[in-house]
């Protein structure tokens, strides 16, 4: 972490390389970094470049500073980064200064939601980077802080007798402290790099050692009490001769052993017949002879792999340098135990927002009407209310209403999923359709019905036009009184 003799000069030299620039990008490479990249002309180049402009919280690697390269972005901006990306992209980097005289960087970006202020702040297990808006008040932080969002953040006093620290490139020239810092910083993330891949790589091994000899201890226990079941054929064997000797409900039977001359007692269970005894030891003991050679395999499996373990922390211990750690940890086998044990934190996509959907202006809905039979009826009130009406309320079941060759309101009768409604809802769906047009006072009327899954809008068509294939056609002789009954009908909530 750099000291404040350091953080002095590293905010002395910055400042004319990076005020008037503007931030094209902003990167959150990990919890503790954040990287601004900052483009603008070069006088001595006489061309436009980019400058990436580093603040990191890190334990050991706090500081203020430049990057050679151009860091890597996780696939999606963690919430700090999403926070100034919204509001400081394209803005300009109006100022750069030490703070309180201590280890304490500022930085003015005039974006388009106003001036935010980013302030670094070195300070041990308690350093953070903040966002702060005109007004002073937190807006976001790097790290979690004892400063609630809306508060005005707090110049932390400086400690009585601070010192400026050591500068450990005090021998250098101004014009090389940049680079040797960012060198510096670069080889120490390095060394962090590796040893934190080492350790990744040592535990998983660990842990696969320990859970195959655990397994291996297993199987040479199931083994042992598999090759026990031959004892089975030898009481299964041995049964054979005493078969008649054995009554229900007996616990055991003795026989003569003639190959040993000893009386061996047999267990049985009474509540078996002896066939069924006799049946029982025999089929221990095939199992036991089955599960005897397939233990036997996986016996010799898991020892093999214990020693294929032992070989790998042999190997591992005997590489030093991160690339051969790389290199180690891409082997098949290794990277499928380091997934099995120690999975990466890989971060969290942030859940999507859920669109709000913007009301429906009431123009836009239609009447409603109830049938007879409990179903309703639909009716377009305008060109644009029948669109929406036909296109984005209705059902593909729903029946549509029209009359060819005239005007009128868009008609639905809403089905139900039903391919048949009642043929009473379908005749007021009818006068309400003739009712709402050009031949509202005809007698007699050809009225068109089709389900709406074959009613489409042409590309480009005027609103309220529709084109409908197949259907048929409905003689409608008008009833008014069935016309009054279904006006009376509406739903009106």
């Amino acid at each position: 972490m750099l000291s404040l003799a350091e953080m002095r000069r590293s905010i002395r030299l910055l400042e004319p390389m990076i005020v008037g620039r503007r931030v094209q990008r902003l990167v959150q490479p990990d919890d503790d970094t954040l990287v601004l990249e900052l483009y603008g002309w070069d006088d001595e180049a006489e061309s436009g470049n980019k400058i990436w402009l580093v603040m990191s919280t890190h334990a050991k690697l706090g500081r203020i500073g430049v990057l050679n390269d151009a860091p890597t972005a996780p696939p999606w901006p963690p919430d700090f980064a999403a926070f100034l990306k919204a509001r400081l992209a394209r803005g300009r980097l109006a100022g750069v200064r030490l703070v309180n005289d201590d280890r304490l960087a500022s930085l003015m970006i005039e974006g388009k939601e106003g001036t935010f202020e980013l302030v670094l702040s070195l300070m041990g297990p308690r350093s953070n980077l903040y966002a702060l808006d005109a007004d002073g008040k937190v807006r976001a932080a790097l790290k979690d802080s004892g400063t609630a969002v809306g508060e005005s953040w707090q110049n932390p006093p400086k400690p009585e007798n601070a010192g400026e620290g050591e500068d450990r490139w005090t021998a250098g020239e101004d014009g090389q402290f940049l680079d040797k810092l960012a060198a510096h910083y670069a080889k120490e993330a390095g060394k962090l790099k590796a040893h934190e891949l080492r350790h990744r790589l040592e535990s998983a091994l660990a842990k696969e050692l320990a859970f195959a000899t655990r397994r291996t201890d297993k199987i040479a226990v199931e083994l042992q009490d598999a090759k026990d079941a031959r004892d089975k054929k030898r009481y299964g064997e041995l049964l054979k001769q005493v078969m008649t000797n054995v009554r229900e409900g007996d616990t055991h039977v003795t026989a003569r052993d003639y190959e040993t001359g000893e009386e061996v007692k047999i267990p049985l269970d009474p509540k078996l017949t002896p066939g069924e005894n006799l049946d029982r030891y025999f089929k221990k003991y095939h199992k036991g002879l089955i599960g005897t050679n397939m233990l036997g395999q996986h016996l010799e499996i898991t020892k093999s792999h214990v020693a294929d373990i032992l070989k790998l922390q042999a190997e591992l211990g005997a590489t030093h340098d991160y690339e051969g750690l790389c290199d180690f940890a891409e082997r098949p086998l290794v990277k499928e135990l380091c997934d099995k044990h120690c999975p990466k934190d890989e971060p969290k996509r942030p859940p999507k927002k859920k669109s709000e959907r913007k009301p429906v202006p009431g123009r836009m809905m239609p009447r409603r009407y109830k049938t007879a039979d409990g179903l309703e009826i639909w009716v377009g009130k305008s060109d644009a209310g029948n669109d929406y009406l036909t296109t984005k309320l209705a059902a593909g079941n729903d029946w549509f209403f029209h009359i060819e060759g005239y005007p009128g309101s868009h008609t639905v009768l809403r089905t139900g999923g039903r391919k048949d409604p009642p043929q009473e809802s379908v005749l007021e769906a009818a006068e309400l359709c003739t009712h709402f047009s050009k031949l509202k006072d005809a007698s007699r009327v050809d009225v068109h019905v089709a389900p709406i899954k074959h009613v489409h809008k042409p590309k480009g068509s005027k609103p309220g036009l529709v084109h409908v294939s197949k259907g048929k056609t409905i003689g409608l002789r008008r009833d008014p009184k069935r016309l009054e009954r279904i006006l009376d009908a509406r739903i009106t909530e």
